[in-house]
């Protein structure tokens, strides 16, 4: 019992601190140095093929069930990512943080009853407000740096 008394004090710490002081690395380690502008990524879509590219952007969303999404955004510019095979996933508390994520980018028609479930696990999300298919800027990431 002594032993379990010295350790809830650590980890009550560790809770309260808020986000990690150092990047936290999920998937296969970043390998590109270059970034390129999430607009210039999103306008670009289309013709990116299977090219790899480096974005940075808040964290604006991320699934709520296990973290097998997110939603990176800069200014107006923003993607959904999902992870490369669904291999990793990301903290479910990470929304607000700086993110670096490297993949490859693509356009996408959702379902409707798909656009409905991302709806369900988005933070705010509203299901009831999916009224068909919906076409968005996704990318497939193979590695994720999330910034202190």
């Amino acid at each position: 019992m002594n032993r379990l008394a010295a350790i809830i004090p650590i980890i009550a710490a560790a809770l309260l601190a808020g986000p990690p002081a150092h990047a936290q690395e999920f998937g296969a380690k970043i390998e590109l140095t270059k970034e390129t502008p999430l607009s210039e990524v999103v306008a670009q879509a289309g013709e990116l093929g299977e090219a790899p590219v480096l974005v940075r952007g808040r964290v604006a969303d991320v699934c709520q069930r296990k973290g097998c999404w997110t939603v990176l955004q800069d200014g107006n510019a923003s993607v959904r990512v999902r992870f490369k095979d669904y291999g990793f996933f990301v903290p479910t508390d990470c929304s607000g943080r700086q993110a670096l994520i490297e993949g490859v980018v693509q356009v996408k028609t959702l379902s409707a009853d798909m656009a409905r479930h991302y709806e369900e696990e988005a933070g705010d999300g509203d299901p009831a407000a999916v009224k068909g298919p919906r076409t968005e800027v996704s990318m497939i990431a193979t590695g994720v740096r999330l910034l202190p």
